[in-house]
């Protein structure tokens, strides 16, 4: 198990020079007064079945505040590490009020607040629901459970295949992306694994050995990618049955073939009162072929596709049958993926 270092002189000093430039440029109680309970954050790891995601509540909820890769966008920029990924971060339990990040969330939430229209010559008259902040964000997922207990925030958390995650990371940013790095290094750390593996180290570890013996220098970092991507989503899964009423789960596996499994994670995502946008969210998305009684997604769903391209047959195998192995997937139907197709 690796250890991280604390951080150092470098970031310490990258962060108080963010806070000064942000209080200059907004005023000083910026980053504190928002409401977290306003914020609802859509997070996973980067790539189409987010996005996918995000797009379909876009296109049947249009009356909401979507704000794709907050951190990223965010002015004065944002430095959280300063091990390649400026966005990174190591597991975080706990946040406190002034660091960088739970400060840019609220700050998302206060301009949300600003922007409202308020009539007080229309008392009497029915108004327009507020619209909902809707903020996805692929940048410091080990932060999560920091970010939910010190926002309160309404967090969906989205999962997917890790293998074919890592192909459309690898196919979009190259083999040399900087993404995920260090938080390959942070997933081995004791504080993240005590925390979400503690009943049962043995597998990780294992997997874990068996990828820094791999020969190849590309096979080590295509599946040492991978297995971060599992470990992270591995989190995601503890998250949402640790904090039932902030974090929820969206498994594109679950989804894929049945629209109607939407339906619950989106209520208890947006709130019991918003059943008819969960209802709207599916039905603008959906259709019944002509005799049949199940509903299918009019687009298919982007983890549907089981072409590679980035990643070759070596890959692809060995990565679904480490995850599988070490207890990281348990969906058997991936075994016919890799075992009864043939890969680029």
């Amino acid at each position: 198990m690796k250890k991280l270092h604390k951080p150092n002189k470098r970031l310490l000093l990258s962060q108080l020079l963010w806070k000064k430039r942000l209080d200059k440029q907004q005023l000083p109680h910026a980053g504190y007064m928002g409401n977290g309970g306003d914020i609802h954050l859509v997070l996973g790891v980067e790539g189409a079945g987010i996005s996918h995601f995000v797009q379909l509540l876009s296109q049947a909820l249009p009356e909401n505040h979507y704000i794709h890769h907050p951190l990223v966008k965010f002015e004065p920029k944002l430095t959280l590490s300063n091990h390649g990924e400026r966005l990174a971060m190591p597991y975080q339990k706990v946040l406190t009020a002034d660091n960088p990040m739970s400060r840019v969330y609220r700050i998302y939430a206060e301009r949300a607040q600003a922007e409202k229209k308020f009539d007080l010559m229309a008392e009497d008259k029915p108004s327009d629901p507020d619209p909902t902040l809707i903020l996805k964000e692929s940048h410091a997922l080990l932060a999560t459970e920091a970010l939910v207990r010190e926002l309160k925030c309404h967090t969906l958390l989205y999962v997917s295949d890790p293998v074919l995650l890592a192909e459309q990371m690898f196919s979009r940013e190259g083999m040399e992306t900087s993404y995920l790095d260090f938080e390959s290094e942070a997933v081995m750390d004791p504080t993240f694994l005590k925390r979400f593996l503690a009943k049962d180290l043995r597998p990780v570890l294992h997997a874990y050995k068996v990828i820094q013996r791999l020969r190849s220098s590309r096979q080590r970092q295509v599946q040492m990618k991978i297995f971060t991507i599992a470990l992270i989503q591995y989190m995601f899964r503890m998250l949402a049955a640790r904090y039932p009423e902030l974090a929820t789960l969206v498994d594109a596996a679950v989804i894929e073939n049945d629209p109607r499994r939407l339906e619950f994670p989106l209520v208890n995502w947006l709130g019991a009162e918003n059943l008819h946008s969960a209802s709207r969210v599916i039905a603008n998305a959906t259709f019944t072929p002509q005799g049949q009684e199940t509903l299918r997604w009019t687009r298919s769903w982007p983890e549907s596709i089981t072409t590679f391209e980035a990643l070759s047959s070596k890959d692809v195998k060995l990565a679904y049958k480490l995850l599988i192995e070490h207890h990281l997937m348990s969906d058997e139907s991936k075994r016919k993926t890799w075992a009864g197709k043939s890969v680029a």
